[in-house]
């Protein structure tokens, strides 16, 4: 049999599973290609992969994975679809194996079936944002070393939640920013993804937030103005510094799977309900732009989306909550 190798053990007697039932080669390969992709994804949220962190594995964060694939990675409902079979018949198989006592994957279907309105839980309040932006800034909760170079990173992860909640912009959107992208002098945010450009205005807040995060960063490895270098770069916690990429020499971009930790890791510390992710912070940030008397075409063309059917489910929700 074919060997497909750095797969953990659960992961590897999936794909023997799959060898022994027949399954053509190309069929198999793609099945290792996608669990190699989702565990990857794992070990950055859960800095680990091994069985028992599948073990605790909750809908929700599953839920979370295909959210990143399907609107940050912008994947065809097709290629999501294939995704979602490898990665349920992983949980099915473990099951078969009695590895795991719950597969999540039950809650999610369940959660499909249902009727697929917003409900207060999609979005996060405003006492919820304050108290996680206040974390942002605090050092409870934080080991020694973190506690160590949190100056460096507090405006920088402010001025992202600032991003995502005021602007709703989506964790693609964010890690693509340039340099030349972010005009002080014009107040202008230029944000850039695979259908458009748009220009947003910056408030005095978030200017604030973004130049002080700039100016924090050494300058000999601060992104250079009007360049094509990423804005919002990587930290490398064993240095104390911010990463440079000397094969290319620019700044490292921070991914979007390291913002997902991040915010992650800050949610937890801010004791706010847990589940709540980049969806809820740009869901709220559309909700308030409709609820101020945009227009449909103003509210598509600030945030970006392609259909104004993608709206419908916000007015229902705000029709909702009007009705006494």
């Amino acid at each position: 049999m074919e060997e497909y190798p750095h797969l953990p053990e659960y992961a590897h007697s999936f794909i023997s599973h799959l060898q022994k039932k027949g399954r053509k080669k190309s069929t198999i390969k793609r099945y290792y290609y996608d669990l190699m992709d989702f565990l990857a994804w794992v070990r950055v949220i859960k800095n680990n992969d091994n069985l028992t962190v599948i073990q605790n594995m909750t809908a929700d964060l599953l839920k979370e994975y295909f959210q990143f694939l399907n609107e940050e990675r912008e994947y065809s409902t097709a290629t999501s679809k294939r995704v979602f079979t490898v990665i349920k018949s992983l949980f099915q198989f473990l099951q078969s194996q009695r590895l795991i006592q719950e597969n999540p994957f039950s809650v999610i279907e369940k959660d499909l079936k249902e009727d697929n309105q917003f409900q207060e839980k999609d979005f996060i309040t405003e006492e919820e944002f304050q108290q996680l932006f206040e974390t942002l800034s605090s050092f409870d909760g934080l080991t020694e070393k973190q506690q160590k170079y949190r100056h460096l990173l507090i405006k920088r992860n402010e001025a992202i939640l600032s991003l995502l909640y005021h602007y709703g912009l989506t964790l693609q959107e964010l890690t693509n920013i340039e340099m030349k992208h972010v005009n002080f002098t014009r107040q202008q945010l230029t944000v850039i993804n695979t259908s458009e450009i748009r220009h947003l205005p910056l408030t005095d807040f978030t200017q604030q937030l973004l130049y002080t995060y700039k100016e924090d960063i050494p300058a000999a490895i601060r992104p250079n103005n009007y360049s094509s270098d990423r804005f919002f770069i990587a930290f490398d916690y064993q240095r104390g510094t911010f990463r440079f990429d000397y094969s290319v020499y620019e700044p490292k971009p921070l991914t979007v799977i390291a913002i997902q930790k991040m915010l992650r890791q800050e949610i937890r510390r801010s004791g706010i309900r847990q589940g709540i992710s980049s969806q809820h912070l740009r869901r709220t940030a559309i909700l308030n732009f409709i609820a101020s008397g945009k227009t449909v075409e103003e509210v598509q063309s600030w945030f970006g989306l392609k259909s104004h059917l993608t709206l419908q489910r916000y007015d229902n929700f705000i029709k909702q909550i009007k009705t006494p």
